[in-house]
């Protein structure tokens, strides 16, 4: 009777029980999981709704042309960002050279400048400009034009 199945047949069949077996525990266990794995969820039975006729259409309307289009910009609070400007370029003032030229100090409070780039089309522009204008000339006197400041912004 034991000669009737080979040690490989056996083995064979142990390992197919132990497939079933394992097989069933996790269907009966783990059945949500092993779905979930492979992309299926569960959903619950109170979260599921069913659309109605009105919100079907209002999925299939249009949305209007000005949903599209640029929001116009906001009214933005640029204080921080002038107080930053002037407090850069006083200190860039006090601590320039003696001897500087014109030039010189034109090219670095541009370059000071062009790092607030929102201020160039600000409604204060032409106090900022008065403001360069009036540090540059209380430490280097007649160094620049009023006229020189307004270029800075271009």
């Amino acid at each position: 009777m034991l000669s009737s199945i080979t040690w490989g047949q056996y083995l064979s069949g142990i390992a197919l029980l132990l497939l079933f077996y394992y097989g069933f525990v996790a269907f009966r266990y783990f059945k949500w999981e092993i779905l979930g794995v492979i992309g299926i969820k569960k959903i619950d039975g109170s979260s599921v709704a069913i659309p109605t006729m009105a919100e079907f259409k209002s999925s299939m309307e249009g949305e209007s042309h000005e949903s599209y289009l640029p929001k116009p910009a906001t009214d933005i609070d640029i204080s921080p960002l002038v107080h930053s400007f002037t407090d850069e370029v006083q200190a860039y003032v006090q601590e320039a050279e003696s001897g500087i030229d014109k030039n010189e100090l034109l090219y670095s409070i541009k370059q000071i400048a062009m790092k607030y780039p929102a201020l160039k089309d600000s409604d204060c522009n032409d106090e900022m400009s008065q403001f360069i204008y009036r540090e540059a000339n209380d430490k280097y006197p007649n160094i620049i034009q009023p006229h020189d400041a307004l270029h800075l912004w271009q």
